[in-house]
């Protein structure tokens, strides 16, 4: 458990620790994915324009500007189809990281706005509500969850 987390002792019972847990998790686990969707993005597109250049280059030379033509240059060589393959393999892997990021983002978001929705019971007296401020600025500040509004 986070040390900020195990710090809220009088203003936060155990349960209420273990869904600000959570959702400090769910956090970490999308904002995780959307770097690694951020860094695959630019890899696809650094090798989609490089192989681009590549062919450009290549069937410039080559002075080929039939359809036939170019189709047969680039299966006449194995290293093409692997490049192709290569390039394929990094957009297919970005789809699927995109996808995970989606359901990351849906299950970190429904989990902060079950928090604020459930804000009355999880603080049910004066002193607790009073004492929710804090954890709210804590979670803000530390690890920027907004736990004030259900908006995103």
């Amino acid at each position: 458990m986070e040390r900020n987390i195990q710090k809220l002792h009088h203003s936060t019972d155990e349960p209420t620790k273990y869904m600000l847990q959570s959702v400090i998790e769910r956090k970490k686990k999308f904002d995780g994915l959307k770097r690694k969707e951020k860094r695959l993005t630019f890899a696809f597109l650094g090798a989609l324009i490089l192989f681009g250049c590549y062919l450009f280059f290549s069937l410039s030379h080559l002075s080929m500007f039939s359809i036939s033509g170019v189709i047969g240059f680039i299966l006449n060589e194995t290293y093409h189809l692997f490049m192709i393959l290569a390039v394929m393999s990094l957009y297919v892997h970005l789809l699927q990281v995109h996808k995970k990021g989606e359901k990351a983002e849906k299950e970190f978001h429904d989990l902060r706005c079950e928090i604020i929705q459930k804000s009355k019971d999880l603080w049910p007296t004066h002193e607790k509500w009073e004492s929710r401020h804090n954890v709210f600025e804590l979670m803000k500040n530390e690890y920027d969850i907004n736990l004030y509004h259900e908006n995103k």
